[in-house]
Order: structure tokens, then sequence, then C-alpha cells
């Protein structure tokens, strides 16, 4: 599915190769400068899409603090260094690996709006707050809409799917997890 299909889908960001060679990230993030900090790190349920070549390959969901800033964030941070998920792991091979072939990456979303509920406490006290629906909701809906179109998920959204991660990304996994993060030239000689 194209993501000029999406009804006003909110651009957030470029993603580059990193050149560092000193760092473990495989990939840099250039934030949409349309964008003010604050509207990034809004605490709102959000659902989001990793876009390659205008084509979604995964639909995701975050309600973390520090909102599509930080979603985003711990996927570069993350994915090549500590203890990751294999979902954090693979995106972030699997980025690295669409930008050594050339491609464009980018990263959109839509967000649930904040809304004003009456919580009754246990001393009968009652309270406003304001609060948004997890982005749960919007991920779950929104794959509704594209498997009904194609049938399928999005090709990055293996756990979706009943999927295993690819051995290869499994395997790079394991050997992170044992101090030896991936490197650049690594996913350069699988991919020749």
């Amino acid at each position: 599915m194209n993501i000029n299909e999406l009804t006003k889908p909110i651009k957030v960001c470029d993603l580059l190769l990193n050149e560092n060679k000193g760092d473990r990230a495989l990939w840099n993030i250039s934030w949409d400068y349309f964008l003010h900090d604050s509207y990034l790190t809004q605490k709102n349920g959000r659902c989001y899409f990793i876009v390659v070549n205008d084509e979604i390959y995964k639909i995701g969901y975050s309600d973390c603090d520090g909102g599509i800033k930080s979603t985003i964030g711990a996927y570069r941070s993350s994915g090549n260094s500590g203890r990751p998920s294999d979902r954090t792991h693979g995106i972030h091979v699997l980025i690295a690996e669409q930008l050594l072939l050339g491609n464009k990456v980018e990263i959109y979303f839509h967000y649930n709006p904040l809304i004003t509920s009456s919580l009754t406490l246990m001393d009968g006290s009652v309270v406003q707050i304001e609060n948004s629906i997890s982005g749960k909701v919007l991920e779950e809906k929104n794959m509704e809409i594209y498997k009904n179109k194609h049938n399928n998920y999005p090709i990055w959204n293996f756990q979706e799917a009943g999927k295993p991660w690819p051995v290869y990304i499994q395997e790079s996994r394991n050997n992170l997890l044992r101090g030896k993060p991936l490197k650049i030239i690594e996913i350069k000689e699988r991919l020749i």
C-alpha cells in the first residue's frame, strides 16, 4: 500500500545511513523541520508507518512518553546495542539494508487526540483527566484496512503475520547479545 493512499499521514522523518563507524547505530534520523519538537514529543497514542520508496513496510504503535520522537529514537539507539527485542533489532537491520540498497526510508504517523474523562476514585471523589486512547487501537484498525486490501500484513509485520524473523536477523541478534554488534560491512557483504 502506498503512503499516498492514506488520509493525511504526518511525515516525521527521513532515515539515512550512519557514516560514523564508531557508532553502533546503523542509521540516523533527519527529523522533518516543519514539525515543532513539542509536536514530536506529545504523549498521544500513535500509529506509525515505516515506508520504503513510498510503500508501507511496517505498521506499528506506541504509547511511550516522549512521543513519536522517542518511539523512532528507540529503534535507532537500541536496535544494535544492549538487549533489544527481536522486533527492535530486526527493524533496525531491515532499515539499514534498504538504505544500503539506495532506497528512501521515511516514517509517518497518525495520532489519537486527547480526550477529557471523569474518574471516580476510591474515596468517591471525582477528578478530570486529559488522556489519549492507546495507539494500539489505531494500529489494529489500520492493520485491518491493510489486510483487507492486500490479504496480508505489511512485509515487516512478522509477528502479526505469525512468521519468524529471518534466520540471519535472529543470528545477528544473538551475536549482539554476546557483545558483537552488527557492522554495515557485514550487511553489505550479505546483500552482494
